[in-house]
């Protein structure tokens, strides 16, 4: 049996591959938003079907957690970006947190996601 990062590196050039494309150079430090160029919304259902596939409880994972500016409106959204030279907070609502390859294979190693 193949170990959990050889796993998602599977899963990943094939089930995940329309998420991704086929050509993602993939690492264990590889973020889904800011190296893959995923959405949130993407990241939500790629999350969803990761956690199926490999039988991950989720149910601590808050995707908000992680890019809180996906839960902007338009008005909020444009108020934040004109905000943030001045707003550190304002910096971290829209750049996020970082979501990368290495902690799904390290939920993976856990059955669980660790917030």
């Amino acid at each position: 049996m193949t170990n959990a990062w050889e796993q998602l590196v599977a899963f990943m050039n094939t089930d995940a591959v329309g998420f991704i494309g086929s050509n993602a150079a993939l690492a264990p430090a590889t973020d889904l938003y800011h190296d893959l160029d995923m959405s949130p919304e993407s990241i939500r259902r790629l999350i969803l079907m990761w956690a199926a596939r490999f039988a991950v409880d989720i149910s601590t994972f808050d995707i908000d957690f992680y890019y809180p500016s996906a839960r902007l409106g338009t008005g909020a959204f444009v108020a934040t970006l004109v905000r943030s030279p001045f707003s550190a907070k304002a910096r971290h609502t829209l750049g996020g947190r970082a979501l990368t390859l290495g902690m799904l294979a390290d939920a993976m190693r856990g059955g669980r996601w660790e917030a």
